[in-house]
């Protein structure tokens, strides 16, 4: 008898939290007064879902955390998403009261940070934000201490501005952008233009390798010569093998020397390249002969 044994096996998926539960888990953790962990969870949500809330929540965590510069950007921001449709919180005027109250006394300098020109639409970032955390040019609590502003904008290069709190006596700073170099202008050069400033060793090679070339076939017809006359007798073979062979090797020598420097002659010619020459005699007898080129 033949038993069938079928096997099921069940997968569970594990579905990525949505807006809403990241949201949740944030307020869970702001109860438990772990405020930066719940700033993360509340910022997941609001990369997944932007809205007026997440961005009133990040702005009442940071409170929290008494971090007024972040608090006052996000409780901005809070303000430039709420619609009809996506209200403020209920208790967005008691933070407001609340951090305004609390600017008042922190120890804390009001800076105005103006971007030239004024409609590059630029967002900034303090070098202690973290890098999510841009605004639009406007004014800021920051504390005492060394601070970087970074502002960016579509079109222009980067600009950096630095400032340093040492008191609560207000500051103004203009970061200037500048608009990248153009590139220069492409030219294209005509089909029936030749490069200018072409080597003048294309034309060199290529007559001195015509030249050696038709030596070469000159040493060629010698050699035809005397290898049929080497095959009259015995005789003739004594006269005549001596030269047939010096004229084998020098019609080889010429061809394959004359080939090489003309076709390499030709290619200079048609490019924009430089040329070096080389040669040396070699101890068997005979020269070498050393063509090296450039852009």
């Amino acid at each position: 008898m033949l038993a069938l044994v079928v096997l099921t096996s069940a997968s569970v998926a594990y579905a990525e939290p949505t807006a809403p539960e990241l949201q949740a888990e944030g307020e869970q953790l702001a109860k438990d007064s772990r405020f930066s962990e719940a700033i993360d969870k509340f910022k997941a949500a609001d990369r997944l879902q932007p809205t007026a809330g997440h961005a009133c929540l990040i702005a009442l965590a940071y409170t929290r955390r008494e971090l007024w510069p972040q608090a006052e950007i996000f409780l901005a921001r809070c303000h430039e998403r709420a619609t009809p449709q996506d209200p403020l919180p209920d208790w967005v005027p008691v933070a407001e009261q609340q951090i305004a109250d609390r600017l008042a006394t922190a120890n804390a300098a009001p800076v105005t940070i103006d971007v030239s020109p004024p409609n590059a639409k630029a967002l900034l970032t303090v070098s202690s934000f973290a890098p999510d955390e841009t605004f639009a040019p406007r004014t800021i609590h920051l504390p005492p201490g060394h601070h970087e502003i970074l502002a960016e904008a579509v079109g222009y290069e980067p600009a950096r501005a630095e400032v340093i709190i040492e008191s609560k006596d207000p500051k103004r700073v203009t970061i200037t952008l500048d608009k990248p170099a153009p590139p220069p202008p492409h030219r294209e050069l005509a089909t029936d233009q030749q490069p200018q400033h072409q080597s003048p060793w294309g034309k060199r090679l290529l007559v001195g390798g015509l030249v050696i070339g038709g030596a070469g076939l000159v040493a060629t017809g010698v050699m035809s010569y005397e290898y049929y006359a080497a095959k009259k007798s015995a005789a003739d073979y004594d006269s005549h093998i001596d030269t047939y062979r010096t004229t084998r090797i020098a019609a080889i020598s010429l061809l394959a020397v004359g080939g090489g420097l003309a076709i390499t002659g030709y290619l200079l010619h048609r490019t924009d390249e430089h040329a070096s020459v080389a040669a040396a005699p070699l101890p068997e007898g005979g020269a070498m002969i050393a063509v090296g080129w450039t852009r």
